[in-house]
Parts: C-alpha cells; structure tokens; sequence
C-alpha cells in the first residue's frame, strides 16, 4: 500500500495519525515531511522534524477583526463625544462672531490704504489693501478660545515701520472694539497682537509691490511673491501653506477632527507654545497632514494612534514633508526636529525646539503611544491621554520669571518683548548642563504692586551644578537689550530670575498632580516621566 502524499501546505490543515513506515516489501518509503512556510509562525518556522516523524500541528494566528472594528467604531465615538463635552468645537454663534471680525479688520485696512494713498497725494481710488487669514481659523479646526491669524495686506505706499506701526495701530485703538493691543515690531515675523471683540488676533503686514494690492493678491500671481520683501514673504507663508494642506488632505474633516485633538494635546501637556521650544499651529497642521494623506479612510481613533505610532519612532533629524522635496539647508532651531512646510519652493517651519524641549515631545510622543495602543478593553478613558502635565509630580525645582511694567499696556509688549527671546536663556540653562520644561502657561502675583506675570519653568540638574541667577539673569539680559527696541522696553520694566521649590508653586500647578492617580500601570518612560540619569537631581 502506497500512501497518498499531502496536498497543498501541510501548515495549514490539522494532520492525520498514520503509520510511520508501510510494511516491508508493499511499496516506497513515505515521502520526508515538507517544511512549514515561512512566516507562519510567530517566531519564525521551528527545526525540521526528523524523516519519518510525525508532522507538528501547526500554529495559527488569528486576528479577531470583529472585536478591533468595533473597538475602533467605539472609541471613535467616545473620542468625538469627549470632544463634544471638552467644548473644542466653536458654536455658531463664535464662528459668525469671528465672520464679522474679519469683515471688520477687511473695512479697516481698506480706509487706511486709501487715507495713506491720499496724504501721499496719490490715488485713493484704485489704492487697496486686504486681510488674509490663515493657522487654525482658516484650515476650520479653531476652537472657542483659538486666536485668529490674519494678515495685512498693504500696498507699496505703506510703510512697515510707519504707516503700519504708526498709523494702523492708532486707527485700532480708536475703534471701541479693540483692546489689549501691543506691537512685537522685532520679531522674526513683526506683528500687531490685540483682542477685538475678545477674540484674541496676530496681526503681521505683507508689503506688496503694487498699488492695488487687495486685487493683485487674489490673481494669485507667483511671480508677485518674487518681488515681495523677505518680512512679507514670510507672512504670507502661512496663507500658501494652508492652501497646500486643504490642496493634499483626502478628507477635510477628519483632518479638522485629528487638528482638533493634537492642539488640545499639545495645550494639556505643556507642548503647545512656539515661542519656548515646543509645537507651533503650522507643526500640528503638518503633521496632521501627513498622518491623514498615509491613511485617509482611517476612523478618528485610528488617525489619533497612527499619529502617536508615526512620530514616536521617527527618525529624527530625518525632516517631515508632504512633498518629495525638501530645503537644502536647516536654519537656527530646526536641526532637531524639522518639518517642511507644503509650499514650493520648500521651507522648513521656523522652529525654536531645544534639547530640553525636543526630549519632552518625545516623551509625550510615546506616553501618547502607550495610552492609545492598550486593545485590552473594547473602549478607553481619553481623561488620560488629554491630561494636564503634572508639572509638581514631576520636578521638585523650578526657574521663576516675573516680569514687571508700570501699566497694564507697557507690560503686554514687554511681555511679547522677553517671550521671543526666551530660546536663548533655555539654551544657556543647558549649557550648565540643566534640563528644563519651560510651561508655557502665565500666572500673576498679586503681591506685586506692578503688572506683572510669572513663568515658572521645571529644572532637572543633571550634575552638582549650582545656578546664579544674578548671573543667569545678566546673560538674559544681552539677548534682550541686544538692540534699541529692546533698550528702550528694559528702560521701564523689570526681570526677576529666581530658583523656588513646590511652597512658591501656584495652587493650580500642584493639583495636576492628581491626574498621576487616574494612569494606569505602564512603565515610566510610556508615561512620559523618564527615569533621571546617574547623579541627577531637581535640586537648584
């Protein structure tokens, strides 16, 4: 008797107990076992069995995608209902509001065009100026508390200096609307930044070459950016790139949802302020593009962990582009962790990330990570992964800045002032080999007779080292009077530098502590509280 070979992949089909060998003389000797596929097993195919042995049964592994559509399906319901109650999503009411806003800021910049075209003794007629909006509002992920970014546009007649810081802010000021209203005239990008109506507005100029700039800027010639400044250029910037990103997204509102969890994120965790090292808008935007155009028919859940999957094992300093083209060059700050904006020829995002601050969004990168890809149970308690950073759990010292002015209108542009320059006193911390978490968030001291408001930045000393603040503040100092702008603000307003403990620590910093209680078991590093180094301390 000749037995009948196996058919097909043996891996696959539960084997029979036969005979080993058919009795002398009736026929063959049973032909060797065949191999398993590669693949099939989890740790790779075990050693061949012996010729004649009876063939393993084989491992299969089998996925429940029933359970994981449904999981998938349940908490992305849960996530955009925990949306829903979080309040991220504006009313109808606050967008109209902001509609009028823009219709508002669009009448005044267009009677200014013309008032400077007739003081000039030109054309008033035929002189024109805009707004543009771009950031959150623009791309529809802003939420109640979001600041509108709008640009004005002017025509070649009007100044920056001037007929913008000059002119334009008095003509603001004089509308009942407007308050809060301070100039940041030596940023990298100058702008006007004020409330009108109480809703918060970063006001940059682009100066265009031409008379008529409102028509021209709609042609939307690019050759007209070519004869723009290298200020207004960069401005504009961020009107191409949301043109770009609504341009590549497949789904515009699973982009807007995905936007609208990665910037209540970055806020609840410390990772949202440009100006101190962390994530701008036009990061969030970027990345959040990415994730979508990898996976545009993913759910609302799916988009929030392949983000955390992505950007987590990314292989920084490799830069994140939407494009197959990337700049030849890395600017100041953007060495670390670069991201190209969507727009040709290609940019990289200005960006202010430090050591400190680039191994923070790492950490939160993969505690986002290890609260998203838990499949134990059907649902998740998003409370977790939205939670305030602990800034009390976690450090034990902090840096405190106060920053003082006479009045209330002094201090905003102080504050505007020291904040652009903040980079260089977290590189110099670093420098003496100081670890710090700079939180972006402002108090006030009322036992300050002055305006007055106060950071409060984690220290993590990463030796014996002592910190002077006498000397640390001097240091400061040069980066802030580097020029006559800030000469003249540090004139009439003050810094303070000083090392506090957890008694100085505002009430509201020390209950985010709680939230510790609410994790689960997960090692240190996936909370986003890695262990410190041999010979570190909190200690200033």
């Amino acid at each position: 008797m000749v037995l009948d070979r196996p058919v097909g992949r043996p891996a696959f089909r539960k084997p029979e107990r036969r005979t080993l060998a058919p009795p002398r003389g009736t026929g063959p000797p049973p032909p060797p076992p065949i191999p398993p596929t590669p693949g099939v097993y989890l740790r790779g195919p075990p050693p061949l069995p012996p010729p004649g042995a009876i063939l393993p049964r084989p491992i299969v592994v089998c996925l429940d995608l029933a359970r994981m559509k449904q999981m998938d399906s349940s908490r992305s319901s849960s996530l955009m209902k925990f949306l829903e109650d979080t309040g991220v999503s504006p009313s109808e009411e606050e967008t109209r509001r902001r509609e009028r806003i823009i219709l508002e800021l669009h009448k005044i910049v267009m009677d200014w065009a013309k008032m400077v075209a007739f003081n000039q003794g030109g054309k008033p007629w035929i002189t024109s100026g805009t707004v543009l909006t771009f950031g959150s509002y623009d791309l529809g992920a802003y939420g109640p508390e979001s600041d509108i970014d709008a640009v004005c546009v002017g025509p070649c007649i009007a100044s920056l200096q001037h007929h913008f810081f000059v002119v334009l802010r008095q003509m603001l000021e004089a509308r009942p609307e407007v308050s809060d209203l301070h100039s940041i005239e030596s940023a990298r990008v100058p702008l006007m930044r004020f409330k009108f109506n109480g809703v918060s507005v970063d006001f940059p100029y682009a100066q265009l070459p031409v008379i008529n700039a409102a028509e021209a800027i709609h042609a939307n010639d690019p050759r007209l950016l070519e004869k723009v400044d290298a200020a207004s250029w960069r401005c504009l910037s961020g009107v191409r790139v949301n043109r770009q990103i609504m341009q590549l997204v497949p789904n515009m509102k699973k982009f807007q949802l995905l936007l609208r969890c990665l910037k209540l994120w970055a806020r609840k965790r410390g990772i949202h302020c440009h100006l101190v090292g962390f994530f701008a808008g036009i990061h969030l935007a970027v990345l959040g593009a990415y994730v979508c155009r990898r996976h545009p028919n993913a759910t609302a859940n799916t988009l929030l962990c392949r983000f955390f999957e992505i950007f987590s094992h990314w292989p920084w300093p490799l830069p994140v582009s939407l494009h197959d083209q990337t700049p030849l060059w890395s600017p100041d700050g953007c060495s670390l962790m670069p991201i190209v904006m969507p727009c040709y020829p290609p940019e990289f995002c200005a960006s202010n990330v430090t050591k400190s601050t680039f191994n923070k969004i790492k950490e939160e990168l993969w505690r986002g990570l290890s609260l998203t890809k838990d499949t134990s149970s059907v649902d998740v308690d998003w409370n977790w992964i939205f939670a305030p950073f602990p800034y009390a759990a976690k450090y034990k010292h902090f840096l405190r800045i106060v920053l003082s002015a006479p009045t209330t209108e002094e201090l905003r542009d102080w504050v505007g002032w020291v904040k652009s320059r903040f980079r260089s006193l977290i590189l110099k911390l670093e420098s003496l080999n100081i670890g710090c978490d700079p939180n972006p968030l402002e108090q006030v001291d009322h036992s300050i007779g002055e305006p007055n408001a106060v950071f409060l930045w984690g220290l993590i000393m990463y030796s014996n080292t002592q910190i002077c603040t006498t000397s640390l503040k001097k240091d400061f100092m040069r980066s802030v009077t580097n020029n006559i702008y800030g000469k003249e603000k540090c004139a009439h307003s003050d810094i303070e530098l000083s090392v506090v403990g957890m008694p100085q620590v505002p009430k509201s910093m020390s209950d985010q502590s709680a939230y510790l209680q609410k994790l689960p078991n997960l090692p240190p590093r996936m909370l986003g509280y890695p262990p410190m180094r041999q010979g570190c301390n909190a200690v200033g």
